[in-house]
């Protein structure tokens, strides 16, 4: 597929746009210096409040972190606090107990369940469910993309090839440097920001709650993942924020550790539902390579009709820089795509990459913008290893731990009941009582988003 010619001509345009901007620019230079001393000045003139040369209002006290707000939250008397909700990202429960000098891996998920309420969370919820929503959403945008791709009148608006979309380190540099990517970025939300959608929407209908009476806090391996819930049309209901606070890995070890509660000595308890429980393609979100094994679990079978002889995408796994693979898809005797199977019947072919670190992305940008290489479908994570090495997670000296943290990646998912989102009955359920179709009118108004090209102003 040519998909890569597309990305070149709209990187060449740009690329003239930007020329033409610099030159009409005719402001004199200024040395850095000089906007350093004035900016010192500014800065001190607002300290000191309204004067005689400036009578702006002195700058707002700075906020307290996210994890304080969540404390201050839990402090209250229960009359008087918010329904208090948590979700746990895929790659936080492999590092936790890092923060207490144990293994990956050594505390279980149930026990940091039980560990979350009792600091005072009324639900804990899996954010597996919000990657299990992603694949549901985004397999299908990839599909349409695709279809349209086949009989060649391919949609301006969603070119291909798709990149993902859940990673904000990523999307920010989309955003800030490459913004003539964005019409090839997925459309899709977070895991995160999906599953927060779902809670002040879907779930506290169910609960006999209002969203601005929850109080929904995200514990994340990444630090990005703040910024990316202070987007201000992340509020679905126009009420309160999706996901109010955002706390990392690190933090709520330390919480845990400052309260004395020794998470791998407690009883496990399950998940809330019915937004709580996930599976093992939504765990391997964690890892770099895992949205792609994920989304390709379930594309294969809605396309051939078929289960996989073997669910583990081999090519896809590792720490590698970039991987490629190719996957040869027969559609299955009523699959929309049987048209475009060939006289042959050979099938459909898709052409994958994974990019491992921001790196490699700008690598692989590269090689797309000169028609060097062409991908359907490519995957990006901006930490090295993906989630399990984000910026939120515990820091450690042992040069191995990326490799001991996939390890525990990819063994909580052959352990896991599930492994294919789509068949998750709690996501199935969803679809049929709120939802609708993935993809369709009320999806693409909950679970779907925009870009701005220049970045968001002062997102952190």
């Amino acid at each position: 597929m040519a998909s890569g010619l597309l990305l070149k001509q709209r990187s060449v345009c740009l690329s003239g746009i930007r020329e033409v901007r610099y030159a009409v620019s005719v402001r004199p230079p200024v040395s850095r210096r000089a906007v350093v001393a004035a900016e010192r000045r500014r800065l001190v003139v607002r300290a000191a409040g309204p004067t005689a040369e400036c009578d702006c209002p002195p700058a707002p006290a700075p906020k307290a972190p996210h994890w304080q707000q969540t404390l201050d939250e839990l402090a209250k008397p229960k009359e008087q606090r918010k329904v208090m909700i948590a979700q746990i990202a895929p790659a936080v429960r492999v590092a936790i107990a890092e923060t207490m000098g144990l293994n990956p891996g050594d505390v279980t998920v149930g026990q940091m369940v039980t560990g979350l309420r009792m600091l005072g969370f009324d639900y804990v919820f899996d954010t597996l469910f919000g990657a299990d929503l992603t694949i549901m959403e985004e397999g299908t945008e990839l599909l349409h993309r695709l279809q349209d791709h086949l009989e060649q009148h391919p949609n301006k608006e969603e070119p291909l090839p798709m990149f993902t979309s859940c990673c904000p380190g990523w999307v920010a540099m989309v955003e800030k440097s490459n913004p003539e990517l964005i019409p090839y970025l997925s459309s899709c939300k977070s895991p995160q920001m999906m599953l927060g959608a779902v809670i002040k929407n879907y779930f506290a209908a169910e609960a006999g709650a209002k969203p601005e009476d929850i109080c929904n806090v995200s514990v994340m391996p990444c630090v990005r993942k703040q910024g990316e819930a202070d987007r201000e049309w992340f509020n679905t209901t126009g009420l309160a924020r999706d996901v109010d606070h955002v706390m990392t890995t690190a933090e709520l070890g330390k919480i845990f550790v400052e309260r004395g509660i020794k998470l791998n000595e407690l009883q496990e308890s399950p998940f809330d539902n019915p937004v709580g429980e996930g599976s093992g393609g939504g765990l391997l979100f964690g890892t770099t390579g895992g949205v792609m094994e994920a989304a390709l679990r379930t594309v294969y079978e809605v396309v051939t009709q078929k289960p996989l002889d073997r669910i583990v995408f081999e090519d896809v796994r590792g720490l590698e820089g970039i991987k490629e693979s190719t996957l040869h898809l027969t559609p299955g005797p009523t699959s929309p795509f049987k048209a475009f199977a060939g006289a042959d019947g050979a099938g459909i072919t898709l052409n994958i990459a994974v990019a491992n670190g921001l790196g490699n992305a700008k690598k692989l940008i590269k090689q797309l913008a000169a028609g060097e290489s062409k991908y359907d479908f490519i995957e990006v994570m901006a930490c090295p290893g993906g989630c399990i090495g984000g910026g939120g997670q515990p820091r450690s000296a042992d040069k191995q731990i990326l490799q001991k943290r996939q390890a525990a990646m990819y063994d909580l998912d052959e352990r896991a009941v599930i492994r294919r989102s789509h068949e998750n009955p709690l996501i199935g359920a969803l679809y049929e009582k709120f939802l609708g179709e993935p993809n369709g009118h009320k999806a693409h108004e909950l679970l779907h988003t925009h870009y701005v090209a220049g970045g968001v102003p002062d997102e952190k």
